[in-house]
Formats: structure tokens, sequence, C-alpha cells
């Protein structure tokens, strides 16, 4: 329920903040993709694994599985360190080859447009995270390579589940992205990145700042 609350308040004032007509643009879904790194354990990781590809179609979506594949895992760790998300499902959302939005958790798919259009009319990436909602703004030098990793590590770097209609590909190993930053690991075998990399507190803003009285 937070989740959506939250959603629907970030959608609802980018729309007075940034409103646009319907000539402005449009939304093209042969344009948007959706890469998904989930557990099979995690019934909401379950639920978007179907909910996605009924929605938009299995060509526009691609799913990394984490149980069982310790590649998967770490990439997904590289990810909680420039971000600093904690749970499953995370997902990314390129628009037109453009990564434009990083969501943990589930959310309601039909929203997609206007995350999609909210981010492109704000020139940035999305990021929708239990801790809050922010924005990596691509005209920030640092915030610009955060978003270029995030790109290859949703895009190139993990390797799809027999279930993904993405191709499996070879590539280098996820380690060797950078990933700055400090971590702390939980107990036993899970290795989820509890805090985020320190380059986050100058790159990445609130979508909606707070104005100073």
């Amino acid at each position: 329920m937070k989740r959506v609350v939250g959603l629907a308040l970030l959608l609802l004032l980018s729309s007075v903040l940034f409103p646009v007509s319907a000539s402005d643009w449009k939304f093209d879904p042969s344009l948007v993709h959706f890469y998904l790194y989930g557990a099979k354990t995690c019934p909401h990781c379950r639920h978007m694994k179907e909910v996605i590809p009924e929605t938009y179609g299995a060509d526009k979506f691609t799913y990394y599985e984490l149980v069982g594949n310790s590649h998967n895992d770490e990439v997904l760790n590289n990810i909680s360190r420039l971000i600093g998300v904690t749970g499953v499902p995370v997902i990314g959302i390129t628009y037109n080859g453009t990564l434009v939005a990083v969501i943990e958790g589930e959310y309601k798919v039909s929203a997609t447009p206007e995350i999609v259009e909210t981010a492109l009319k704000n020139n940035g990436t999305l990021l929708l995270l239990a801790s809050g909602n922010y924005i990596l703004p691509h005209n920030n030098t640092k915030a610009r390579e955060i978003v270029e990793k995030l790109q290859y590590l949703f895009t190139k770097a993990g390797e799809p589940s027999e279930t993904s209609t993405t191709p499996k590909k070879t590539h280098t190993t996820a380690s060797e992205t950078p990933a700055d930053g400090t971590h702390t690991t939980t107990n036993g075998n899970d290795k989820r990145i509890c805090g985020p990399a320190l380059i986050i507190a100058i790159a990445m803003v609130p979508l909606f700042p707070r104005r100073r009285r």
C-alpha cells in the first residue's frame, strides 16, 4: 500500500510541476523493456514476473533468477552498492534503449507510461526505492556515471533465466563493473547490500525536494 501511495503522489506532483499535453508526447509500448532481478521464493517477484509479460509481451521482459545463481546475486549486489536497494524484486525499465527507472518492490504496471514520461520530462532516471523517490539527473556528471553503470548491470551483466526470451550472452563478470562504496551483509548466505554508496549522497537528489522556508 505504501508503494502505491508513494507512486501515485509522485506522478500527481509530476503532472502539476511538468504539465504536458497529449500532443507533446505519447508512450510507445514497442520502445519499453523490463529487466527484473527476483527470487522464485518471493511472491512479489512471481507476481511481477507474470504481470509484466502479460501486459507488454514476453519479448519486452528479461528475468534474472537469483536463487541458485551466484552470478546474478553478485550483479544485484553491485546494483545495491550503487543505489542502496535491499529487497526484491528490483526492476529496471528502459525506454528507447535508455534506463529511465529503477523500482524496488512490486508496483502497478499500468503506471509505466506515467513513470517513463516523468523520467523524460525531468531528464533523468527515476529511483523508486523503499527509502524514497529520487532522480539521477542526466546533466550531472556523477549521476550520469551511475546511470551508465546501472544500465550495464540491468541490460548486459546478468544471466537471463530460461523463461526469459532474451538469449544468454557472453559477458565479463559483474565484479568488473566498478561500484565504489561501503556496504554491509546480512546473516546467512544472503549478501544483500544494506547501505548506499557514498557517491549517492552527491549525485542522487529527491525528485521533489522540500522548499526552505
